[in-house]
């Protein structure tokens, strides 16, 4: 079997401020509660292009089987580290692995219930080789849960204003939060204005056609208002 290569990119750099400030995201929290919800009542869940396990997590813990796996090591090793503090049951139900969406590792096994891949697809080339890799790995009636920005240089300032705003209406925008929201936006300036990092992008209806294509069969989901407007959000059935 081939040695995993990961990918050296700008999230070596971006992990830590990405796994403090994202799950605190006011708009992220609704995102993940779509995914959440639409992969309820099903047992063996894929989580691929994981990241630091934000969605993994819950899903384990409500006592699903879960495999996930990423591409980056400072991103999946955030991952490790959140999976090791979980009691040993929940452990038990969570796997993490090293791998590509484009050729999902080995050990990952198919008939999955469900499959999450949250805010990958922008960093894929060949969007359609990764989805018809999803679809292989799931079972008649299994569903794609999947998110990703809508357009080229998606508006961070706006996200960010949106979520401050938000966050001091709670009374929860706080120095530490201050302090990763300040290198979060550093690295996510640098994510959205190099064309090497964001690479595919699209909306809410070509992400459905695609998925027609690869041979999914029905949208039980599809709009595009997460993120202040800047995502998509699509659930289709095999």
């Amino acid at each position: 079997m081939p040695e995993t290569v990961f990918v050296d990119n700008i999230w070596n750099d971006f992990a830590h401020s990405y796994d403090q400030m994202i799950p605190e995201l006011p708009c992220y929290q609704r995102q993940r509660e779509k995914l959440l919800r639409d992969t309820r009542d099903r047992a063996y869940v894929i989580d691929a292009g994981c990241g630091t396990g934000l969605v993994s997590e819950p899903l384990a813990r409500r006592g699903q089987r879960v495999v996930g796996f990423d591409n980056n090591e400072a991103m999946l090793a955030l991952a490790v580290r959140r999976r090791a503090k979980e009691p040993e049951a929940v452990r038990a139900r969570w796997t993490l692995l090293p791998g590509d969406v484009s050729s999902f590792p080995p050990e990952v096994e198919g008939a999955a219930d469900a499959m999450v891949m949250n805010n990958v697809l922008f960093y894929v080339r060949d969007p359609e080789v990764v989805l018809r890799e999803a679809w292989t790995h799931l079972k008649p009636g299994g569903v794609l849960c999947m998110t990703s920005n809508k357009r080229p240089r998606p508006d961070l300032e706006k996200v960010l204003k949106n979520s401050i705003r938000e966050w001091e209406s709670q009374g929860r925008w706080t120095e530490a939060l201050q302090r990763a929201v300040n290198h979060h936006r550093t690295c996510a300036q640098k994510l959205t204005t190099d064309p090497n990092e964001m690479v595919t992008f699209l909306d809410t209806d070509q992400a459905v056609r695609l998925l027609e294509k690869v041979g999914f069969s029905e949208a039980l989901v599809a709009d595009g208002d997460d993120y202040y407007g800047e995502n998509f959000y699509v659930c289709m059935r095999k």
